[in-house]
């Protein structure tokens, strides 16, 4: 791929990280699909490469395409795993905006291109937003199917606005998942979000930490992000969650202790409310991979958890036992069933995992 664009480097725009650990098979379309658009966009932007102690060819790849492209950084570092990767990207970022693109997924070139378009008019105009929103896509790959998730129902669109303007708060199970956000670099640094290395499922905090600081919202009713499901081996396999269960319950864990909701919820309701649709989906997700495990240290584990949550948290716990999460948390044998099930169901239409 050759750049056709010649442009002078100010600021740029929009900081892409890439975070790659043994992605030498899969991570040419997703960096392709930043470059196509990037190269010629109205709007500078600059992308990292992070490998991650990657054992295949990846820091090659990375470094090949730093090469061809004077906005393209390729990084090695010893593995911290994608929350290390993360740090280590929102330290070098340039950008105004900062958005993680996994090393499997990629962007549709004309939605990326109105991303940039739109984010580059309202710095211009000052009035860039702490945080853009867009819609994103399930892309299945055993199944060949797509699945679009939006938010035109939460947020009113193509302009800036508070958290005020969305009207009535938001129900319990509303939220958005990080591969929607966009956030400003600076929020970021002013929120001092650092992620826990070694370990996975940390995209919950980079989601959650920095949203309290967030004031002006806006939303585009698009959908740049395709999200690959069905990779072997991916970490939101069913039975790969299971096996690192101790993982997601430690997120989950600081997800819950990361801030005080009481205050949250009287001064800006309707943030507090799409934090809390995400707390419960993690809690949904780890009660409901503890029920699969179904064994008596996974059952006292979900026990445990939920007594935490009541204790660290009980504004929090008032709104989350509403939600779908509660409602799986059940104490009977039939009931963890029918959770099952249910989770089974929806596993089945959304194709989440």
């Amino acid at each position: 791929m050759e750049g056709v664009c010649v442009r002078e480097m100010d600021q740029p725009l929009i900081t892409f990280v890439m975070p790659c650990y043994n992605s030498a098979d899969f991570m040419a379309r997703g960096i392709e699909s930043v470059l196509a658009v990037t190269e010629c966009a109205p709007y500078p932007c600059e992308v990292i490469l992070i490998n991650d102690g990657s054992k295949d060819d990846t820091s090659a790849i990375a470094h090949k395409y730093a090469s061809l492209f004077d906005y393209v950084q390729a990084i090695d570092q010893d593995n911290a795993n994608w929350g290390g990767v993360v740090n280590h990207g929102i330290s070098l970022a340039r950008g105004t905006y900062f958005k993680v693109i996994d090393s499997d997924d990629y962007f549709d070139g004309l939605a990326l291109y109105r991303v940039i378009e739109a984010l580059g008019r309202t710095v211009e105009a000052g009035e860039a937003p702490d945080l853009l929103v867009t819609n994103y896509v399930y892309d299945h790959l055993g199944s060949n199917s797509q699945r679009v998730m939006q938010y035109r129902s939460f947020f009113p669109a193509g302009r800036v606005f508070s958290w005020p303007e969305m009207g009535k708060p938001l129900g319990q199970d509303k939220f958005i998942m990080i591969h929607a956000a966009w956030y400003k670099t600076a929020i970021l640094r002013e929120s001092g979000v650092k992620l826990p290395e070694g370990i996975s499922y940390t995209d919950g905090l980079l989601l959650l930490h920095p949203m309290p600081y967030v004031k002006t919202l806006y939303y585009l009713n698009i959908e740049p992000y395709h999200y690959i499901i069905g990779r072997e081996g991916q970490s939101v396999e069913i039975d790969v969650v299971k096996k690192h269960i101790d993982e997601q319950l430690t997120v989950t864990r600081l997800a819950i202790g990361d801030i005080d909701y009481a205050p949250l919820y009287e001064k800006e309701p309707n943030c507090a409310m799409l934090m809390t649709g995400y707390v419960s989906c993690m809690m949904s997700v780890s009660t409901l991979h503890l029920f699969m495990i179904n064994t008596p240290e996974s059952l006292q584990k979900n026990r445990e958890l939920w007594a935490y949550l009541i204790e660290k948290n009980p504004t929090l716990y008032g709104n989350v036992k509403w939600s779908w999460a509660g409602r799986a948390n059940r104490r009977t044998r039939l009931g963890r069933f029918v959770a099952r099930c249910g989770y089974a169901l929806a596993q089945r239409i959304y194709k989440f995992a």
